[in-house]
């Protein structure tokens, strides 16, 4: 039987039948077919020629382009940390001069949130707008996320309205105080600014952030990242940041003064300090235990993007893990009489002296190695906290601290002195110290490069009965230089903190 002429298959059958409409399927098909790939072929001739030369060649040298191709890839991920570094580099700078040229519409979140230690039970919260929200109501509100059945409770009732601070016209600060946070727990906070339109309440987020507070009891190590001095350095810095950020997270930051050159700067402090730290998601949901340096002293005690306390004192101890942790932090910038009655009061307290671990965080370090030497000799440099060694020190021994930690000297060093460690961890961007100019005979490591120290405190287990220390510092490309393990010696309650020194 002889077939019939039919169309292309149809939604109607896949038989054939007879054309239903009028279709040029024989005078005009193939002028039609002509004119559609005419220009396809004009586009594709490149991409032809191509794709018949790579299946040629592969088909002539199947491995030499499989090894090519391999070399090319991990030639590729040997510059992904470059690229993620400059990459992040740009961002910083560029979001900076948007920001201060106002290209960015107001109410923007100009700095996200970092969390500073203020004491035992509370932290403070630092941000910033660029504008546009002063006539707003700023509201921070937080929770014991652990605390399930009285979530939404929490929720309701603590919170605050936080006034703002006008530094120009694209920096709206804000501080506000989280607290008293008096169990071991992750604690989440919410930032929003409430409108009104007529009746109409409209809320917007700011920023919704956790974080994990060890003030009682823990059965889990406590993890703790320390740098110091990154100042203008901000390709070191980040590299550093980004390196911390590839570790298990830090329960808490430590921070041994000078994060910007200038402290009156407002650039640097976005872009040399606080951008960074928000660029790896550290500064939000890390609290952070901060010592000022002589370049981040505030001669107003202000202190707009860094700790501050109602009483004005820079200076401030705090415990953690019920109080086995006893943090004392000083300011080296302050010769001041007062600093030294608080210090020995704190060392001799009950707090302190009841504590598995002491530690001092303290900028200048009482034992300082390299300097510039013209600096140092001539310019009186060398007397800049000289108090710290002639006064603080003896307290240290006194009443068992045991470990100092400082920045200034921009390198790493860790040594022992009369039974106390002290650590100097000043190589966090700033330019190194290479010239000594003074020689101490106490230090057993000496890194003349960039560096970062990650802090882990084990509580008491089945295998021992004491909190340890581990200790252990990296250099930029995540190489552990040096190490040490500390572990807590016995309460030194005894009769001769009865008889405190006498302060000169």
């Amino acid at each position: 039987m002889s077939q019939l002429n039919y169309e292309p298959y149809s939604s109607v059958s896949f038989h054939h039948k007879q054309p239903t409409s009028p279709y040029p399927y024989e005078d005009d098909r193939s002028k039609i077919r002509q004119s559609l790939m005419t220009p396809m072929d004009s586009r594709s001739r490149l991409f032809l020629r191509l794709s018949n030369w790579w299946h040629r060649q592969w088909a002539r040298h199947p491995l030499l382009i499989c090894l090519i191709g391999f070399i090319s890839i991990i030639f590729c991920l040997s510059f992904v940390s470059t690229i993620q570094i400059y990459g992040a580099f740009v961002r910083i700078k560029l979001e900076n001069t948007l920001f201060d040229r106002g290209w960015f519409p107001c109410g923007v979140l100009r700095k996200d949130p970092v969390l500073f230690v203020q004491d035992t039970h509370h932290i403070q919260v630092v941000w910033e707008t660029n504008c546009g929200t002063d006539t707003k109501d700023m509201i921070i509100s937080w929770y014991n996320k652990e605390d399930a059945h009285h979530l939404r409770q929490q929720q309701q009732q603590q919170h605050q309205v936080i006034a703002p601070l006008i530094l120009d016209d694209y920096h709206t600060l804000y501080k506000a105080t989280i607290g008293p946070l008096n169990t071991t727990s992750t604690f989440a906070y919410r930032i929003e600014y409430h409108t009104r339109d007529g009746s109409k309440q409209t809320r917007t987020l700011v920023s919704d952030q956790e974080f994990k507070w060890h003030v009682t009891g823990t059965k889990e190590p406590i993890r703790i990242a320390a740098m110091a001095d990154n100042q203008f350095g901000l390709k070191s810095f980040v590299t550093l940041l980004r390196q911390i950020s590839r570790h298990k997270a830090p329960h808490y930051l430590l921070h041994a003064g000078d994060a910007v050159q200038k402290y009156s700067s407002l650039r640097q402090w976005q872009t040399d300090f606080l951008a960074p730290l928000t660029y790896f998601g550290l500064g939000q949901r890390a609290p952070m235990i901060y010592a000022h340096g002589n370049h981040d002293h505030d001669p107003r005690f202000e202190y707009q993007y860094t700790r501050t306390s109602s009483n004005k004192d820079p200076w401030y101890a705090f415990s953690l893990a019920n109080g086995a942790i006893r943090f004392c932090v000083l300011d080296s910038n302050l010769d001041w009489k007062q600093q030294d009655e608080w210090l020995q009061q704190e060392l001799a307290s009950e707090e302190s002296q009841s504590a598995a671990f002491r530690l001092v965080v303290v900028h200048v370090p009482p034992f300082l190695e390299y300097w510039e030497p013209d600096a140092w000799f001539n310019l009186r440099q060398s007397e800049w906290g000289a108090f710290v060694k002639n006064r603080f020190v003896p307290l240290f021994e006194k009443y068992n601290v045991d470990l100092v930690i400082s920045g200034h000297q921009h390198n790493y060093e860790r040594g022992e002195r009369n039974g106390i460690s002290y650590a100097i961890i000043g190589g966090a961007g700033g330019d190194l110290d290479f010239e000594r100019v003074v020689e101490w005979g106490m230090y057993e490591a000496s890194i003349l490069d960039f560096h970062y120290v990650l802090l882990e405190f084990e509580p008491p287990n089945q295998l021992h009965d004491t909190w340890s220390l581990s200790w252990n510092t990296y250099d930029l490309e995540g190489h552990n230089v040096d190490t040490m393990t500390l572990n807590s010696k016995p309460s030194p309650h005894n009769t001769t903190l009865e008889h405190p020194l006498t302060l000169q």
